[in-house]
């Protein structure tokens, strides 16, 4: 699935809000301006973003996380504010008569239902890039050209925010045994972020 018309280019709001939340519980209020600053985001710490936000928000946000903290640290902060977006999403953004329907469904057809969701609104997390589902084993998600990896140079996979969102949606979902790894990723020099699904 491409992500191409006039809402591509775009993010969530919770790419910088949940990061800043999470900054301050895990950091300290100083660190985390020192983070929004070196981004030049320092405005949204006044006025946190309720929109959609320019995906170059978003990028540069998290890679001033990776410049500010280090890798570990930034990947630790990354995951955490990762899992409280899909609590957000799934106390706000899910209806909860979807929920039910999913909590009573059997894995398989759960998951079914999750990515097909998932893949509508693609746009608001993959921005300008594009998401594709392979069916595997394992369902991978694979993002071409996103945020999260642009401008950032790492050892490892650096997408720990999308990781950490997948998951927590699967396994609240789906299935609690779910877990999301991410097996490639552009900012460690591969052409496309990969994120494999298993419950």
């Amino acid at each position: 699935v491409g992500v191409g018309d006039e809402r591509a280019g775009r993010g969530g709001p919770n790419a910088i809000t949940r990061v800043s939340d999470t900054l301050v519980d895990q950091c300290g209020a100083a660190m985390r301006d020192r983070v929004f600053l070196a981004a030049d985001l320092i405005r949204h710490v006044a006025e946190p973003p309720t929109a959609m936000v320019d995906e170059n928000e978003v990028a540069a946000l998290h890679a001033s996380l990776h410049a500010v903290l280090g890798e570990a640290a930034a990947r630790r902060v990354a995951r955490e504010a990762g899992r409280r977006t899909g609590d957000y999403i799934i106390a706000n953004r899910i209806p909860s008569l979807v929920r039910l329907l999913l909590a009573c469904l059997p894995a398989a057809p759960a998951a079914r239902l999750l990515v097909k969701a998932i893949t509508r609104h693609a746009w608001t997390f993959a921005g300008s890039g594009s998401f594709a589902v392979e069916d595997g084993p394992p369902l991978t998600f694979v993002i071409s050209g996103g945020p999260l990896s642009k401008g950032v140079a790492t050892h490892e996979p650096a997408c720990d925010y999308f990781a950490a969102t997948f998951e927590r949606l699967f396994q609240r979902l789906v299935s609690a045994r779910a877990v999301v790894v991410e097996t490639a990723c552009v900012a460690s020099g591969d052409t496309a972020c990969r994120f494999a699904i298993r419950w």
